[in-house]
This record gives structure tokens, sequence and C-alpha cells, in this order.
């Protein structure tokens, strides 16, 4: 389809729409409207709500972005996500070739906050070849009336999304400076849960102070260290009731639980029943 707004050339501008089927409402990342547009010096868009997020990729030129967070510009090379749904505007003064994708789905949001939480409405890429292939993907299957698979389509936006949740997980400075810091100290905790793992020495593995240390992993896990501790050994606790006959008090030891009595406790406040009638029940659905 031709764009009627003013200011956006009819040369080599083209936007497709796109109903997204039930499934898709209930299951998928879906887009709903894609397109690749040759704007003019002048154009305005400005929009109280409108029902859906935006990727844009600048080409050329650049955009002035308005959103709660305040003005910024966009130029080549960066990207711009929008929660549309909010009030929000953009513009240019030059002319400037953009490709986009109005999208939604049930992980939209929760994707969108996690982004903009860290990188704003814009940003760039160290490499942003993997994002525009499959922004490119999507407009192509619509631009040569290609079949659309939507478990295909909801594939390419959610690699475009994870490259930018990647970038925002490395735009903290201290994983810049150490971009594995806590993945090693998953790690640990995984391979140590029968040690006692206290906080500061998690924060002294981590080269951190153990405020920052709590800071950083909350930001990254969105635990802090205690709880996701008290998790990672209940879910070990789980497996061993359902796949081994070993008596709760080993199971206490190999699990990091300092007494049987704290752990049945913990065990039922977080289950609903006993590790006993846990494992019974597992026994009963083998």
């Amino acid at each position: 389809m031709k764009p009627a707004e003013r200011n956006i050339s009819d040369e080599g501008s083209e936007f497709y729409i796109y109903t997204p089927s039930k499934t898709a409402l209930h299951t998928f990342l879906y887009p709903m409207r894609t397109g690749l547009f040759h704007y003019e010096a002048g154009y305005r868009q400005e929009r109280s709500s409108f029902d859906s997020f935006l990727i844009m990729a600048i080409r050329s030129g650049s955009f002035i972005i308005n959103t709660k967070q305040g003005e910024q510009q966009a130029r080549k090379g960066d990207f711009v996500l929008l929660d549309c749904y909010g009030h929000h505007s953009y513009g240019t003064d030059e002319d400037s070739d953009v490709l986009w994708l109005h999208f939604d789905g049930m992980m939209a949001r929760p994707y969108f906050e996690l982004i903009n939480s860290r990188l704003g409405p814009v940003f760039s890429l160290r490499d942003p070849n993997y994002a525009l292939t499959r922004m490119s993907n999507i407009y192509e299957t619509f631009h040569t009336a290609s079949r659309v698979s939507e478990a295909q389509m909801a594939k390419y936006i959610t690699d475009i999304l994870t490259e930018f949740a990647m970038a925002a997980s490395d735009s903290d400075t201290t994983v810049q400076r150490q971009p594995h810091v806590i993945e090693d100290v998953l790690a640990y905790i995984s391979n140590h849960l029968s040690d006692p793992l206290p906080i500061d020495e998690l924060a002294a593995r981590a080269f951190m102070s153990e405020y920052h240390f709590i800071r950083v992993f909350k930001k990254k896990t969105g635990y802090t260290p205690h709880a996701y501790i008290v998790d990672a050994r209940m879910h070990a606790a789980k497996y061993l009731l359902i796949n081994s006959n070993i008596p709760l008090k080993q199971l206490c030891e190999e699990c990091g639980f300092t007494d049987t009595s704290t752990f049945c406790a913990a065990f039922k406040r977080k289950n609903g029943v006993s590790p006993i009638e846990f494992r019974k029940q597992s026994e009963i659905g083998r």
C-alpha cells in the first residue's frame, strides 16, 4: 500500500497491514504493520495512543523522538523502540529513510520495559546487521506476497528484541567491564548449593562491594542473591524428591538447608505440601 500521510514520498515508500490470527494473539509476538518509508523534511507525527509497539531503523537522515522521557535524536544507524500506547511524537527536518515495524503480543510489554529502562527509546547496536536482517525479512515477506508463517514472524520479532535486550544487559558499566561476572556467580551457586554461600563471599568472587553486588545481581536476574539461592536450593530439592529416594536429612545437606525442620516448613510454604507428600504425589504420577 502507498502512504497517504503528508511529507512521505510515494516513490519507494510502501507499507503493509497484517491481522493476526487468534492463535497468534494468545501465543506469539506478531507484526501488525510494516513499512519502508522515504520521509521528506517537515514530516511530523503525534499520537496520544496507538495500539502497538513500534521499532524504527533509521537508514538515512535523522528523527526527533519525543516521549515521556523527553526529546532525543535518532541518527542514521540508530534504532527507536516506542510504546505507542502512551503519548509520543516524532518527526524529521531532513529527508530520511526508515524501515519500521508495529508489533504486539503478550511478551511485547515485558520486552519493552526491560529494553527501555536501560537504553531509552533511542539506541544503537555494536553490530546492527542481525536485527536489520530480521526486520527486512518481515518486510520482504509482505512486500513479495509470500506465505506468512506466524511462528516465523514471532521468531523474527523475538530475535530483534533479544538483540536489543542483550544490548540493554551490556549497558551496565560493571557488566561492560566484566561481561560474564554475574553468569559466573550463578554457575558457582549452582555447583555449590551444599555450601553456605554467604553474600559477602559471592560479592568478593565478583570483585564488588556487597552493596553493589546485590544491586547488580538483582538488576541482572530480578532476584536478590539470597532469594535466588533459596529458590535454587528449592528447585534442587524438588528434583531430588522426584528422582531419588535419599532421606530428608541427606537431601537437606546436599541442597544447603541447615536443618530438616526449617526445610520442611519452607517447602510447605512454597509448595502447599510437605516434602514427603510431594514425593508421594510424584510417585503416583509416574
